[in-house]
């Protein structure tokens, strides 16, 4: 892995890889299984960070991004925020 700090934080369990707790619905948005509070996530297959975490308030379901798309968006409540 190129991302030193990355790895570092997945080592220590800091971070969570969204492809190990989610899959990939297109490019760069995971549908994630579970969401865990007080840790960093990350693609760690393309190296890069997540920036928002959203839950769809008609469902329930839970969605990350490596963009900001999920903060202050309608329809969604806003998990997490790099």
């Amino acid at each position: 892995m190129q991302n030193k700090r990355m790895e570092e934080k997945l080592d220590r369990l800091d971070a969570m890889d969204v492809r190990v707790v989610g899959f990939e619905i297109e490019p760069g948005v995971f549908e994630l299984t579970k969401f865990v509070e007080d840790v960093d996530y990350c693609d760690a297959l393309n190296e890069q960070w997540i920036w928002s975490i959203g839950r769809r308030e008609k469902d329930d379901r839970i969605f990350a991004a490596v963009d900001a798309r999920f903060y202050q968006k309608p329809g969604y409540e806003c998990l997490w925020l790099r």
